[in-house]
């Protein structure tokens, strides 16, 4: 184990990541963010991104008008303004809103649809405090899960979240599998697998990462196991550690920083074919 020593400086990022203003616990996954494996964890996830595989949460689960989804979703409540062809399975409550798209299986004790909501597959009723199938062209209805999702979107800025925002993976939250796209990522939680996106990425402290990782820029406050490769900046703060070999253009690592590996100054990182 190699420790960096160096004089202590105020600490400050070599890249700016625009951090979302959300509720706490809740995870934000952007546009353009593509993710194939699981998702897991308690408290609540947005999705406005391509998502291929499983959704097993507690709490809530917000599909954006972006979002295309294939595979299963299982949470307390799913709330559906996008794509989705598979299975929803919710313990409390699904809402179908206006723009929601899907092709598959429902299983819910209770059930909203908001007139031009399409569906195309079979619903099967479980039991639930509630039940049954409500439908509802009332756009102001306190019930109905877009009137939650608009305003949740509006208190955090649609347009700043749509357009100039990182992706929030929530300390909450955990993904098993690969991450793809072309946007920066703020991760507090916990990934396994592997990431490579056109964006930078910062690692709270509360990160742990099993991953090999691949971005524009990175900066490390969190724990990562796994191979490291920056094109532009790679920066450890006191409190980040890495397990793995590190490539950057250029590497600043704090006093207190923890690494373990090789490292190599680049000009560029090549894609591996």
């Amino acid at each position: 184990m190699f420790f960096f020593r160096k004089k202590k400086d105020e600490e400050k990022y070599p890249f700016e990541i625009a951090r979302v203003s959300l509720p706490e616990g809740t995870s934000y996954l952007g546009k353009n963010l593509d993710i194939v494996g699981t998702v897991s964890g308690d408290g609540s996830i947005v999705i406005m991104g391509s998502v291929n595989g499983i959704f097993d949460m507690t709490g809530e689960l917000n599909v954006g008008g972006t979002a295309k989804i294939s595979g299963e979703l299982r949470s307390d409540t799913i709330s559906v303004n996008g794509f989705i062809e598979g299975t929803l399975i919710a313990s409390r409550k699904i809402y179908l809103n206006a723009t929601a798209n899907i092709k598959g299986i429902i299983v819910t004790p209770m059930l909203s649809l908001i007139e031009g909501a399409l569906f195309d597959g079979e619903v099967r009723m479980s039991n639930g405090s509630e039940t049954g199938i409500e439908f509802t062209d009332d756009w102001k209805n306190e019930k109905a899960g877009l009137i939650k999702t608009k305003r949740f979107l509006e208190e955090a800025g649609a347009a700043y979240l749509l357009s100039k925002s990182a992706s929030l993976i929530s300390r909450d939250s955990r993904i098993e599998g690969d991450i793809t796209g072309k946007e920066s990522i703020i991760i507090e939680g916990s990934v396994k697998g592997s990431i490579k996106i056109d964006g930078s990425i910062f690692v709270g402290a509360s990160g742990i990462i099993e991953a090999d990782v691949e971005a524009d820029n990175i900066s490390v406050q969190g724990n990562i196991t796994g191979n490291v490769a920056a094109r532009g900046q790679l920066d450890i703060q006191p409190s980040g550690r890495i397990s793995g070999d590190i490539s950057a253009r250029s590497i600043d690592i704090k006093e207190g920083a923890s690494f373990e590996g090789r490292s190599r100054m680049i000009n560029y990182v090549s894609e591996a074919d």
